[in-house]
């Protein structure tokens, strides 16, 4: 037989103490903002950053790769093996 009773008369709960009060946060004191009279000056003497040689950013041709790859296809050579570039002749062997 279950009995539901409210968690008051259960002998775990009624002779829990109750746990300390949190500390209260200490509130930081404002303080106007005063800025600095001095300015920031570098020691040392300001050298540039290194300018590209180059002049350039064109990109190299890469049109030879469209062509290459369009002789292979990519696919899993054998039965759950890894993919493989596999040319177009041997297409017809995929799976095998």
């Amino acid at each position: 037989m279950m009995v539901f009773t409210d968690s008051r008369y259960r002998p775990i709960s009624r002779n829990r103490k109750k746990l300390p009060p949190k500390p209260k946060r200490a509130k930081p004191k404002f303080e106007a903002y005063v800025p600095k009279s001095t300015v920031y000056r570098r020691e040392t003497v300001n050298y540039p950053s290194v300018v590209s040689s180059s002049g350039s950013t064109t990109r190299p041709d890469d049109s030879y790769k469209a062509e290459v790859s369009s002789k292979y296809t990519l696919a899993p050579a054998y039965n759950k093996g890894a993919y493989q570039l596999i040319s177009t002749d041997n297409i017809k062997d995929i799976g095998k």
